[in-house]
């Protein structure tokens, strides 16, 4: 049969996403774990952190692999998947908290992070005109997973014991996962002569040039903001005095629909534009607005969900306009591995994110649910990041004739 964008891009890329996209949903899992093990929630944060920190720096050593062999990295994000999930299973099972930790942090983690990379440049090479809705499009479909499979986990978890719901679920992963194997590939010859010629980077090089480092901390700052939401959106709420479970699933599952418009809606944008990083601009500004307003409205339940949608949709918007950003300066020959290494920030930022929300809301010297406190925080990491993004046009761009135009 003849390969073509649907059957050996666009399909394989959901179905990976499927699955490796449950990361996001350990939240649902939240009160199970801890009524069935009763672990410290220590325990349940840590592996969160961790499967964070392994998903950044797996992508971050991994784009070589998905760079030079697509169907090698698919089947390594296969069997790290799985065992991943069923090693959290069991041992939830044996309340085994170690085993917790290992299994979704570490096991899983590096799984997602390879797994993550692995449909982005693929899915661009099959788009190759529209390139930056193609990368929007994959990287959608890892966040898509959130709105298929939260209402999936409320009936398991009403019908089956915690334990049960991730054996179930490591299956369904196992069959999603092993069909995208088979079915992806890369189309040939889809690379320019000017991607053929463009002359290869070190990673040394890459890592400390000014251009690298602006973006990498942008990213950081964007994921640490986005994290420090999404994982306690649902305490946000419960702070304002909302408690109906049904309400608060709603609001999180619109939260994942502006992460999702944020993907498609900026990187489909960035196509038309001549400088790639202009939504990063965008980003960062109405960022910074809405945490200003939340600061002083902290207790108005329209405006933090303004704020929280908001931060979402850039959020989004951060992760799917990346690999444009990143193919204008380094070519699409070396996407993969630049792509990766600059996801390393994903990975410390799984170690502040949620710490930082947890420490400012619940735990700090704080009263205890001080939004306003976590959005000011917010608003100073946005900043620091309008402040990354000027840099990287002084190190990046250059003026002629009253244009920006990209350094030799």
């Amino acid at each position: 049969m003849k390969k073509n964008a649907i059957t050996n891009g666009i399909i394989p890329m959901f179905l990976m996403n499927f699955a490796i996209g449950a990361v996001y949903c350990w939240t649902m899992f939240r009160d199970a774990i801890l009524e069935y093990t009763q672990f410290d929630i220590s325990v349940y944060n840590l592996a969160f952190s961790l499967a964070m920190f392994f998903c950044g720096m797996a992508a971050a050593f991994g784009g070589k692999i998905v760079e030079k062999d697509v169907k090698l990295a698919s089947f390594v994000t296969f069997f790290l998947f799985v065992i991943g999930w069923l090693m959290t299973g069991l041992s939830i099972y044996y309340r085994f908290a170690p085993g917790v930790i290992i299994g979704f942090g570490v096991v899983q983690g590096i799984a997602v992070g390879i797994g993550y990379l692995t449909p982005i440049k693929t899915l661009m090479l099959w788009m190759d005109k529209k390139q930056g809705f193609a990368a929007g499009l994959a990287i959608t479909g890892f966040t898509l997973t959130g709105v298929l499979l939260n209402p999936i986990i409320m009936v398991l978890l009403a019908n089956f014991t915690v334990y049960e719901a991730f054996m179930i679920l490591a299956l369904t992963f196992a069959i999603c996962i092993l069909a995208a194997c088979i079915l992806i590939h890369r189309p040939d010859d889809k690379m320019t002569a000017e991607d053929l010629s463009r002359e290869k980077i070190s990673v040394g090089k890459i890592l400390f040039s000014k251009k690298f480092v602006s973006l990498w901390l942008v990213l950081l700052f964007n994921i640490i903001a986005g994290l420090a939401i999404i994982s306690h959106e649902r305490q946000i709420y419960e702070t304002l005095g909302y408690e109906s479970a049904i309400l608060i699933t709603v609001l999180v599952n619109i939260s994942v629909f502006f992460n999702l418009a944020g993907r498609m809606a900026m990187s489909s944008w960035q196509d038309k534009l001549v400088n790639k990083h202009i939504p990063y601009y965008c980003m960062a500004l109405f960022s910074i607005l809405v945490c200003l307003v939340a600061i002083f409205f902290s207790s108005t339940l329209a405006i933090i969900l303004a704020a929280i949608w908001t931060i979402n949709f850039f959020f989004g918007c951060g992760y799917a306009c990346l690999p444009g950003i990143l193919k204008q300066h380094y070519g699409i020959k070396q996407l993969a591995t630049v792509h990766g290494l600059t996801l390393s920030a994903w990975a410390f930022a799984g170690l502040i994110g949620n710490n930082v929300a947890s420490f400012i809301m619940f735990t700090g010297p704080f009263e205890t649910g001080n939004i306003s406190i976590l959005f000011g925080t917010l608003a100073v990491m946005f900043v620091i990041m309008g402040g990354c993004l000027l840099w990287f046009v002084k190190s990046a761009f250059v003026k002629v004739d009253g244009k920006l135009v990209e350094r030799e």
